[in-house]
């Protein structure tokens, strides 16, 4: 088992050498589809750990001799989010498990984010009274996009916010599928893809940010829905075929 603690959490080695055993009955669940994550207080603060799901055989060997793997990265990446100023919850450690020389099992465990708030309310939601919030969250995003930050998985689903006294604040999960790299204009637009499934706010959001970035505002908006229309027709296309699988069976 390879075991990677924080040294700020040393107070917590000997828990979190104990997840893989105890981790099926702690605290509470949270979120359990492909992945499983629970939440858990400790000494009077709140954690979350992800157990992610075995990988298939050929991603086993990747994350084992030639890339990290999910948990490794969500750990490492956390890190360097933080030190770059952008807001994750802090990473505690993570913790690999391998079987027949291959990785099997990983957990990655983190603080928990307090924010009450997730950007997927605006999935049906609209936009009336809240343009504060996209106006906010336009800004963020240049920030990550200019320190070179491209979260590969940037939905509504994985950004956290609240407002705050000193304004709104945001916060980004599920940081394995991420890139740092100098970004393109089409590649920052089309990040946008699949943040909200509600057109008028992707809309909104990139109007706002194009004229943070000083770029044409329609040409931004028309790039940016080339990308959101070819993700969502893909995911539409999917749950089509699973109602008409659905309805096979009966």
């Amino acid at each position: 088992m390879k075991f990677v603690l924080n040294p700020s959490y040393y107070h917590l080695e000997d828990f979190i050498e104990n997840l893989p055993q105890s981790f099926p009955t702690l605290g509470e669940c949270i979120y359990k589809a492909r992945n499983e994550l629970r939440k858990f207080s400790y000494e009077g603060r709140w954690y979350v750990v992800k157990n992610y799901k075995v990988p298939l055989f050929i991603n086993r060997i990747a994350y084992t001799f030639f890339r990290p793997g999910k948990a490794c990265r969500a750990y490492e990446y956390a890190l360097r989010l933080r030190a770059m100023g952008i807001e994750t919850p802090a990473p505690v450690a993570y913790i690999e498990i391998k079987s027949g020389g291959l990785l099997w099992h990983s957990f990655f465990v983190s603080e928990n984010c307090p924010y009450p708030r997730m950007m997927r309310e605006f999935d049906g939601g609209g936009i009336a009274g809240r343009e504060d919030i996209l106006k906010a969250f336009a800004a963020f995003t240049v920030k990550l996009h200019e320190k070179g930050v491209l979260h590969l998985d940037y939905s509504a689903g994985n950004i956290l916010f609240d407002k705050r006294e000193e304004g709104i604040v945001f916060s980004i999960l599920d940081l394995n599928r991420m890139r740092f790299v100098s970004m393109t204009p089409k590649q920052c637009l089309a990040n946008f893809n699949r943040f909200c499934r509600d057109e008028s706010v992707v809309r909104y959001v990139v109007s706002e940010y194009a004229r943070l970035r000083g770029w044409d505002e329609e040409a931004s908006i028309e790039e940016a829905l080339l990308a959101y229309r070819d993700f969502w027709g893909r995911v539409e296309r999917k749950e089509a075929m699973k109602r008409r699988r659905k309805s096979f069976c009966f």
